[in-house]
């Protein structure tokens, strides 16, 4: 079976009608016409499993994501480790393991990851002008050039602080997201970026 490109509107039929047994993920994956693995996937991205479903993190575990943070998006290591998107990003901050090795900019795929959307929606943003964003190269990426984009820490808070009704809750980087507005860069405030966002 070919990958399934989950839509908004599959994740919130999952939000509202699971009900933390195997036999409601067979039913929404019978339901959507997706296998119970790829339901139970969302579920742990989205992280709304049950508490009693969590297990605590392993040291090795701990040491698997210090070494996957910096190399793929919190999501793909989330769907990785079986964790929630949420428990990755909090255990990333426990162990201080730096999430990028950039300051001041994001390419795309990092900002879809904070937006909580995909990069059609991203793009979809970048077009209208809405998401200020400039290319690398100088002329504008493919539809796959997602490392292609250079989105300026400023311009995405800017975005955040103007369309936060855009933002779905349960998808977002949360941890990041705070950060940003509170203009935190690896965990030391950012003065100047916080003071160009709200200039602008």
């Amino acid at each position: 079976m070919t990958n399934h490109k989950w839509t908004d509107e599959e994740r919130d039929i999952i939000r509202r009608d699971y009900r933390h047994t195997r036999e409601s993920r067979r039913e929404l994956a019978a339901r959507l016409g997706v296998t119970e693995y790829g339901v139970a996937g969302q579920i742990a991205i989205m992280g709304i499993a049950k508490s009693d479903d969590r297990h605590p993190w392993s040291p090795e575990e701990k040491e698997k994501l210090a070494n996957l943070i910096p190399q793929f998006c919190v999501r793909r290591i989330a769907k990785k480790m079986h964790r929630s998107l949420n428990s990755v990003v909090v255990m990333a901050k426990r162990i201080n393991a730096p999430r990028r090795y950039r300051e001041g900019w994001f390419i795309k795929r990092e900002a879809c990851e904070i937006l909580g959307h995909d990069h059609k929606w991203v793009q979809a943003r970048i077009d209208s002008g809405a998401l200020k964003a400039t290319s690398h190269y100088g002329e504008r990426p493919s539809k796959i050039g997602m490392s292609a984009w250079h989105i300026r820490e400023h311009d995405l808070v800017r975005f955040i602080r103007k369309y936060p009704q855009e933002l779905v809750g349960c998808n977002i980087d949360i941890i990041m997201i705070v950060e940003l507005l509170a203009g935190i860069v690896n965990g030391q405030l950012n003065a100047k970026n916080e003071k160009e966002a709200t200039d602008e």
